[in-house]
């Protein structure tokens, strides 16, 4: 008998008439009995006051709550104005004993000043923050449940525009790191070749053949360090060493660039950022899938024990 009773817990109350006019508007406009829709209101309190770490409050509670601070203001509002008071009259006497070309090494009594005016400003912050927290709590009693559905509705909204958005940034993110990356080749193909035309330019040589292809090459003319015949990488530049020689571009790796132009490619700078936000952008996601997962999954369970 004991443990029937705590399976089926039933307690009888008396409704006002106008809400228990309501309450069968409500339970044929949503198909359901009286006694369901009673039940899925009270499942609703009890997620909410559980899941959000939320108290009520009642009209009774607000009422004597807002009473309590009210009188606390008045109190406090004496209070600071008796102590604005005492520090005038107190600055006043302090300005009235001294003479004007008075100086002494002794602040005592301004330090008293100033901590009670610190004091009276801290008090004014006290007040301000329990004022607006009276506010917040008759809010959150004016609003009570009534819009939990669309509340509800907003979340799931939030978290597929969150889940959009999330997608979006990774793949604007990828997009960056690989506009980052043709630039940043590009970069570099074009400081080696500003550092062969700078080695050519140095030795005196305009023209030189490839040494892969024998082609004839006017260096001031390349955009990157390749023959434009054969497309060989080429790596450096050799004057001739006779007069009836002829100048050669030597083909092979090119050679290192120095530290400034090298900064200036490099990718490395932001690769820690674009890692930082990928990896927010798909945290996000997988949250706020969780997330939506276990809401729809709570929904069903009440509605399945609502049936």
């Amino acid at each position: 008998m004991a443990s029937e009773e705590q399976e089926q817990h039933q307690v009888s109350v008396s409704l006002p008439p106008e809400v228990g006019t309501w309450l069968e508007d409500e339970a044929d406009r949503n198909d359901l009995s009286d006694g369901q829709l009673c039940r899925q209101l009270l499942t609703t309190v009890k997620a909410a006051t559980t899941n959000g770490d939320f108290e009520p409050a009642d009209v009774t509670r607000v009422e004597a709550l807002r009473a309590d601070l009210e009188a606390q203001r008045e109190e406090f509002i004496d209070h600071v104005e008796d102590v604005r008071k005492r520090t005038i009259e107190v600055k006043r006497e302090t300005d009235g004993k001294a003479p004007a070309d008075h100086t002494h090494e002794e602040f005592a009594q301004t330090a008293e000043i100033m901590a009670l005016e610190e004091r009276i400003a801290a008090l004014e912050g006290v007040r301000e923050d329990l004022e607006a927290g009276l506010k917040d709590v008759e809010t959150t009693v004016d609003s009570g449940f009534e819009n939990f559905e669309s509340i509800l509705e907003h979340l799931f909204e939030s978290t597929d525009n969150l889940e959009d958005k999330s997608t979006l940034l990774a793949t604007a993110v990828l997009d960056l790191r690989e506009k980052r990356d043709t630039l940043a080749v590009q970069e570099r193909r074009r400081s080696e070749a500003e550092q062969l035309k700078l080695a050519a330019n140095q030795l005196g040589v305009r023209t030189a053949t490839c040494e892969a292809c024998s082609a004839d090459v006017d260096i001031a003319l390349l955009t990157e360090p390749s023959c434009p015949h054969c497309q060989s990488t080429i790596a450096d530049v050799s004057k001739k060493s006779s007069f009836f020689g002829t100048h050669t571009l030597e083909v092979g790796d090119p050679p290192a660039l120095p530290d400034h132009a090298a900064d200036a490619v490099s990718t490395t700078d932001g690769e820690e950022l674009f890692d930082s936000v990928a990896a927010v952008s798909t945290e996000e996601t997988d949250q706020s899938g969780q997330s939506s997962d276990e809401a729809l999954s709570k929904r069903q369970t009440e509605i399945d024990s609502d049936e």
